[in-house]
């Protein structure tokens, strides 16, 4: 019989649903009742063993492109979870089965792609005003100002759009499509509001500091 460890942790690179975190901004933690992926931005995603149906070997780049894929259950989750790390795929695998990890899942509730979980008209509607916002910049300032207020507001509203759909019940009803979760688009949500965080606080010390040329 096949000894058993006790839970452990290592540390790599993961891709969440679209999103990537590389080496070493991600850790796996494994034991007999959770399984679990932590990457930095994205977020944490924690798997009982009941959540999960396999866990395969994926990529066929060492060290870059090798890692493991967790086929799961969770309809709340991004369908594609792999975690990669300097360690061989076989040898992590066999490390997780020894620490008591034990999928359990029917192949018949395995999340497959849906479709983008979000609708048409929210984006379109942000993608307009963000767009109409930056014109404006350009129309209704003479000289005109890069990046000047409207810009300014633009990025604003976008931060403030990431933040509402993840927190906001009447938001994410009117973002996402029936039978979605927003946990779905959650690694894309802090990335934009880290993005649009940095843009917001750089634009607004350089609209005060730097003359227009």
């Amino acid at each position: 019989m096949i000894g058993t460890q006790e839970s452990f942790t290592v540390t790599g690179g993961a891709r969440i649903g679209w999103m990537h975190a590389g080496w070493p901004l991600a850790k796996l933690s494994a034991s007999a009742t959770t399984l679990s992926v932590r990457a930095a931005l994205l977020g944490t995603y924690t798997f009982a063993p009941d959540d999960v149906i396999a866990l395969e070997s994926y990529g066929s780049i060492p060290i870059i492109g090798r890692g493991i894929r967790i086929l799961h259950s969770r309809s709340d989750y991004p369908e594609q979870i792999i975690f990669s790390c300097l360690r061989n795929p076989e040898r992590l695998l066999d490390d997780i089965r020894l620490a008591g990890f034990q999928p359990r899942a029917t192949q018949t509730s395995r999340v497959r792609s849906r479709g983008m979980p979000v609708r048409w008209p929210p984006i379109i509607a942000m993608v307009v005003a963000w767009n109409v916002l930056f014109l404006l910049d350009f129309v209704a300032w003479e000289p005109p100002k890069r990046p000047g207020p409207f810009a300014l507001v633009a990025v604003g509203l976008l931060l403030a759009a990431a933040f509402a759909v993840q927190r906001s019940a009447t938001v994410q009803t009117w973002v996402m499509k029936p039978g979605r979760s927003v946990t779905e688009i959650a690694p894309v949500l802090r990335v934009v509001q880290v993005i649009s965080g940095f843009l917001l606080v750089g634009w607004s010390l350089f609209s005060f500091t730097a003359p227009l040329g």
